[in-house]
């Protein structure tokens, strides 16, 4: 890979490429991928002027939403394949992921407090009592097991490789005895003020046990996907359950002086205006809530933006949602031009046997494969070289800013301004041909050609550079 530092006031170019998104075969071994992040010649700035090709213009000075990372997840199947590696193959995968030079940067990783669908193991929680048993006080709470599993120390290891890592947390469910159902399957939490509490307590518990061990819970949402019931760990919370639960939640990290965020809802475009609005119309609700959490497997990204306009004040983060190919990357393009504030692919690594995990379905190819037979062989699918045309330079902190959308039949596109200043363009070529096209920005003008099925990162100092004629 190439130094990403900006070296001149040409715009900069990296192309990457799809190859068979999402097909099964890729858990058969590695293929040939056209573009990995590979760099192309600059391209000159010019006078702007007449030109009957696809013009994109792009409003630096219009901004939008402030972004806050994008990454992937360390959940428990990801964690049990890299366990199975030499420490130094481990460690060449981890920088894969987050190094901002040799990797791709990721600098939001998504865990799991107790285990979730993907995973080898029994399903466990911080907190599991025989039938029966409460443990209102918590005296049996720990986190041991994610000690054993190497959770903790995987977490840890990545940290330390990327300390501008921040890390957020989701539950799959509550502590049997705390729900209906009495499993970590189905049901919802038990009634009663007495239970919020508890839950509360656990989940303040969670967060100090992980930060006794050297790292930080930037965010936690207070239930994974509250609206589904089903036979892994899951629980059904309404929203005025998740009220309560969150003020009780913020009412225990502040009396024990830690600064997680609380992230609501966890779910689906389709069902977010009538889970958030019951939350976030109430005083105290809305007092204890510092963002939104949505998933994408049903709905539309569109009501970000309503959401955003209703609540501008509540960041809106795409916490699950793994894409493939061109229009994975323009559906994640659709995500930040609506006021979304990162993005988290889910599961990092599934091995070749598809393994492991108990999720009711078959999952698609992961960013990594790993051999089953061969533990440190693994191969990169073209999903890692697509996340990596934003995650290696949209920078935390940088703005979405103004610009034509275009069209699938042209490119499209998503357009950043970093810290530094510099402008970074993702445009998304899903077309069976080569697109040309041209950007009009800030008094300046680019010509580009991206070949089919590719996306193509472009950077460039914003208002200044050298204009040739």
């Amino acid at each position: 890979m190439h130094n990403t530092k900006l070296l001149s006031d040409a715009v900069e170019v990296w192309w990457s490429s799809e190859v068979d998104p999402g097909k099964l075969k890729w858990f058969e071994g590695p293929r040939d991928i056209p573009y990995r992040l590979s760099r192309q010649p600059d391209i000159a700035l010019t006078v702007p002027q007449e030109t009957e090709t696809t013009r994109i213009t792009i409003t630096p000075s219009h901004a939008g939403q402030q972004i806050l990372g994008m990454g992937t997840s360390m959940e428990d199947t990801t964690i049990s394949n890299l366990a199975r590696m030499s420490p130094a193959r481990r460690e060449e995968v981890l920088r894969l992921l987050v190094d901002e030079e040799s990797g791709i940067g990721l600098n939001l990783i998504r865990i799991t407090l107790g285990t979730s669908d993907f995973t080898g193991q029994a399903f466990y929680t911080y907190n599991d009592m025989p039938e029966g048993v409460t443990d209102f006080e918590q005296r049996y709470f720990s986190i041991k097991k994610d000690v054993e599993l190497g959770i903790v120390e995987t977490v840890q290891q990545l940290t330390a490789l990327a300390p501008q890592v921040r890390i957020f947390a989701s539950s799959w469910s509550p502590p049997a005895w705390m729900k209906t159902s009495g499993s970590l399957k189905r049901g919802s939490l038990k009634e009663g003020p007495e239970y919020t509490a508890a839950l509360a307590k656990y989940y303040r518990l969670a967060i100090q046990a992980y930060q006794e061990h050297g790292i930080p819970i930037y965010a936690m949402t207070l239930q994974n996907e509250p609206l589904f019931e089903t036979d892994y760990p899951s629980c059904y919370m309404p929203p005025e359950r998740q009220r309560e639960l969150a003020v009780a939640l913020r009412q225990e990290l502040d009396q024990h002086g830690l600064e997680t965020k609380i992230w609501i809802f966890d779910h689906n475009f389709s069902d977010a205006w009538a889970y958030v609005t019951p939350i976030l119309n109430d005083a105290a609700g809305c007092g204890a809530v510092d963002g939104i959490a949505l998933h994408d497997y049903e709905g539309s990204p569109e009501v970000m933006s309503e959401i955003h306009a209703a609540y501008p004040d509540k960041p809106i983060y795409l916490t699950e949602r793994s894409l493939w190919g061109t229009a994975g990357a323009d559906r994640m393009a659709q995500y930040f031009r609506n006021y979304a504030c990162s993005y988290n692919a889910w599961v990092t690594m599934l091995d070749s046997n598809i393994s492991p995990h108990q999720w009711l379905g078959t999952p698609g190819p992961t960013m990594m494969i790993q051999d089953a037979a061969d533990a440190d062989n693994y191969w990169i699918i073209p999903e890692y070289y697509l996340l990596g045309q934003y995650t290696r330079f949209v920078k935390p902190g940088a703005y979405r800013v103004a610009s034509d959308y275009g069209s699938k039949e042209t490119v499209t596109n998503v357009v950043f301004r970093n810290p530094g200043g510099e402008l970074v363009a993702v445009m998304i070529n899903q077309s069976d041909a080569e697109q040309e096209f041209c950007v009009l920005c800030e008094g300046r003008q680019w010509l580009a050609k991206l070949p089919a099925k590719t996306v193509g990162t472009y950077r460039w100092r914003a208002g200044a550079g050298t204009v040739t004629g």
